[in-house]
């Protein structure tokens, strides 16, 4: 039978074809047989069944995607809205640069107590165990012991003693009677840094609240640029649809509507950027406050002012009020007067000084009888030569005394620079807060009157989108005014020395 009569047999069950005998068709029962009929078996191909397959697993997955509930990404929780007033009290309770200025503070504090006690007697008492045979050490011990003899004078015995144990407790008083004037320069020196620490903590104090008024009105801002934005987005948005519904009435031709897509798509991206540079500054402040476990903001819908503002107050008077109460000027004064006496405690080296000194002591072999004894010294110091060590350091002693008196004088004369450089930026900002308020109105009337007569068809698209872009501008320009206003009020009161935060509303 030819090859391809047998690639078309499928299977040789049933009745034999045509052209087999019984013999051929026994042959073909046998094992090889069937083995080369297997071989030249047509396998039928299964790609329709597979498709069958995954065209039911999709419709599986489809049915199910359609009957679940759609799911979306949880958005994040909105932040907690807080005052002015209750950020700096959160940044009085948890920030941590201030926290650390009160920390020092402290330390600065127990220096007094460490120089006091100085000036103060002293009480110790000292317990020495010793085992040896040592000649001199078992001679005195015996004596100190009370326990010596006449045997103990043999010579073999004080040559070659055998060793000896001794229990010495002692309670020591000792007083420095006169030292130069070295104690109480050392305690003024200490008092007056403390006092410089403190006044330092105050300044760190002011400094966080500004630094607080800075973070929560940098956020306030943010969040009005991200507000005027998404205005000017509506309206541009709102204008694409009247330059659509213009080019379908062929009024118009469609370079308007492009155009007008250029101005959202622009206005879709600064939106973008404003809403990242509002998230940022919620976490500055969140920082500052040292609250960063919180999402936090600031109110919105602000009183127009909330701080102190100066006033009718003349440079001069502000000017004089600053050099009274900036703390770096207390500052300036307490290191003067530390250098001062610094300089004191170098010049006591000259001088001698005496010191007392008594004890009672108690000497054992077995802690069980005891020997007992006291003594009392009066002794006294005064250098002669230290290697011109004296003298040099004197002379540093007055070199930092000096230093602390320009730097002070310098203080002095900066403080005036600073305070007119905040008056004159306050007054700056008062007038440009004007200005933008001005110029805001005028440009949102001259985007309505645009906007009315391209409608009616008298003005370009181009004239519009200038205004819209004008009108964004000016919007921006009124909030960064609105808060430069109040972010330089709060520096006036930090020039001055006064509460940066001023007076808050209730």
């Amino acid at each position: 039978m030819p090859a391809t009569d047998r690639r078309r047999r499928p299977r040789l069950n049933g009745a034999p074809p045509a052209g087999l005998d019984g013999s051929r068709i026994a042959r073909m029962a046998t094992p090889a047989a069937r083995f080369c009929r297997l071989r030249l078996r047509p396998v039928e191909p299964r790609r329709p069944l597979l498709r069958r397959v995954v065209l039911l697993a999709l419709l599986a997955a489809a049915t199910l995607g359609a009957a679940a509930p759609a799911t979306s990404p949880a958005a994040p929780p909105a932040p907690r809205r807080i005052s002015l007033a209750e950020a700096l009290r959160l940044a009085l309770a948890h920030n941590r640069t201030l926290r650390a200025a009160e920390l020092e503070r402290r330390a600065a504090a127990a220096d007094i107590t460490v120089a006091r006690s100085a000036l103060l007697p002293r009480l110790d008492t000292v317990e020495n165990y010793s085992y040896t045979n040592n000649p001199v050490y078992v001679f005195s011990d015996l004596l100190l012991q009370q326990q010596f003899n006449a045997a103990d004078f043999a010579l073999n015995r004080l040559n070659f003693p055998s060793a000896l144990s001794n229990f010495q407790s002692q309670v020591v008083f000792s007083q420095t009677l006169f030292d130069g004037g070295r104690g109480l320069a050392a305690l003024r020196a200490a008092r007056y840094g403390a006092r410089a620490k403190s006044w330092q903590a105050t300044r760190v104090r002011q400094q966080t609240e500004f630094a607080v008024i800075q973070a929560y009105y940098a956020a306030v801002l943010a969040e009005r640029q991200t507000g005027v934005l998404e205005r000017a987005l509506a309206a541009a948005r709102a204008h694409r649809a009247q330059a659509r519904q213009r080019l379908a009435q062929g009024l118009v031709v469609r370079s308007d509507v492009l155009r007008t897509e250029v101005m959202v798509g622009t206005f879709m991206q600064e939106r973008t950027m404003a809403q990242s540079e509002l998230r940022v500054a919620w976490a500055q402040l969140a920082h500052v406050l040292g609250q960063e476990d919180q999402r936090l903001a600031p109110q919105q819908n602000l009183a127009p002012a909330p701080l102190a503002v100066r006033g009718r107050e003349s440079l001069e008077t502000l000017v004089a009020q600053a050099a009274r109460q900036r703390p770096e000027v207390s500052i300036a004064e307490a290191q003067v007067n530390q250098a001062q006496a610094a300089l004191t405690l170098a010049r006591a080296e000259y001088l001698p000084t005496m010191n007392v000194a008594a004890a009672y002591e108690n000497d054992s072999q077995e802690l069980s009888r005891a020997g007992y004894n006291y003594w009392v010294f009066v002794y006294g110091r005064f250098n002669l030569f230290n290697g011109f060590a004296s003298g040099a350091r004197v002379d540093k002693a007055r070199a930092e005394l000096k230093r602390a008196r320009t730097l002070r004088e310098e203080l002095l004369r900066g403080i005036g620079v600073q305070v007119e450089k905040a008056y004159r930026t306050l007054d700056a900002a008062e007038e440009n807060l004007g200005v933008a308020r001005r110029n805001r109105r005028y440009a949102a009337d001259t985007l309505r009157i645009l906007e009315d007569r391209y409608g009616a068809g008298l003005a370009t698209n181009v004239s519009v989108l200038d205004a819209q872009t004008v009108r964004e501008q000016a919007g921006l320009r009124l909030a960064r005014a609105e808060v430069e206003t109040l972010v330089d009020a709060a520096a006036l009161n930090l020039a001055v020395g006064r509460a940066p935060a001023g007076s808050l509303e209730p």
